[in-house]
């Protein structure tokens, strides 16, 4: 398995030496590897004589085997660690931390952490909110428990669990053309102007490479690389954008943004990553677990739905999952404490 995530971290990277680095090897010793693993095959896999490094045609169809063998493990692995992780009583006691990034969704994970809270009193739940590669190694350097950002598959070190796939939309003013449609494929958004994630960051090469793939040729007039300025630009310029349809609810529900539906449809994936032992996972402890159970449930897939059907995720039940054991008593632990800084998506 090691094997294979290295293949995949060369791949992306196309560097040999940059992979090693990653996986605390030398750059010889990561060729070696790799070299092993293209005779055990028996076929070439990198073409090493061009700079960067680049995948053969044989190397690019290996590579989406593995990567979904990685994604398979990963989430394998998770659900073990799930139904499995000792849980001791029906209340667990002791803290969890997590490490979020921004637009993962202040209100949708208020929201869950205080349901949680009063169903589970003997557990505090810290949230922190950082940006990706902080929340990644907070993961790895044991700072927090679970980690939640967009597009995890790219970080090595972790599992990844699935959390819920975001529809994308076409956001703009309201007095933009586009703003009349009722859904909006990419090549409609050719000749009018956008606000754009940059290239540098996954959201927007997915992005890119969506209304490439869909013949969309919109003029990017303007770059950044977090969705706030993304969403000012928009409103103040009078361009539109592709974000998120969750991140911009408040907005559409004040009337200062419209959020047309994307045809065909357009993903952010959002997964909860947790750190990995050098041999084993390291397991979450009985609250964690629970906490992360919870947070699937009530943030997951289900969120994503409501999404699509502008109907708020970011409201829980009242009449949610009944607490366990004796009745759940209202939390009166603190709000989590909240950074001030703005996450590149």
């Amino acid at each position: 398995m090691q094997t294979l995530r290295l293949f995949s971290d060369v791949a992306r990277c196309q560097s040999f030496s940059q992979a090693a680095g990653m996986h605390g090897i030398t750059q010889s010793a990561a060729s070696q590897r790799i070299g092993h693993l293209e005779k055990r095959l028996g076929i070439t896999l990198l073409d090493r004589s061009v700079r960067p490094l680049e995948l053969t045609e044989a190397g690019a169809v290996y590579l989406d085997g593995v990567q979904d063998v990685l994604r398979r493990y990963d989430r394998l692995e998770g659900e073990v660690i799930l139904a499995y992780a000792p849980t001791g009583d029906n209340h667990p006691t002791g803290d969890v931390r997590v490490a979020a990034i921004y637009s993962s969704g202040i209100d949708l994970l208020s929201r869950v952490r205080r349901r949680f809270e009063e169903q589970e009193p003997k557990v505090s739940v810290r949230i922190e909110y950082e940006y990706p590669d902080t929340v990644y190694d907070a993961v790895v350097n044991g700072r927090a428990d679970v980690g939640i950002l967009s597009y995890p598959e790219r970080f090595r070190k972790v599992g990844v669990i699935p959390l819920r796939d975001e529809p994308m939309a076409v956001v703009c003013p309201p007095d933009h053309p586009l703003a009349e449609l009722s859904s909006v494929t990419p090549e409609q958004l050719t000749g009018h102007e956008r606000v754009a994630f940059s290239n540098d960051l996954p959201i927007g090469r997915r992005i890119t490479a969506y209304l490439k793939e869909n013949g969309g040729a919109p003029t990017t007039k303007y770059v950044f690389d977090n969705l706030d300025t993304i969403k000012g630009a928009v409103a103040a310029m009078g361009r539109f954008a592709i974000l998120p349809a969750r991140t911009v609810q408040r907005d559409v529900g004040a009337g200062t943004l419209t959020a047309v539906r994307l045809t065909p449809e357009l993903t952010r994936p959002m997964g909860l990553i947790y750190r990995r032992g050098a041999r084993q996972s390291a397991p979450l402890s009985p609250a964690a677990a629970l906490f992360v159970d919870f947070l699937i449930e009530h943030a997951g897939p289900s969120a994503a739905i409501a999404q699509l059907n502008h109907v708020n995720p970011n409201d829980v039940p009242a009449d949610g999952p009944a607490p366990r054991g004796a009745a759940a008593k209202k939390s009166k632990k603190a709000s989590p404490k909240t950074s001030r800084k703005r996450d590149p998506s």
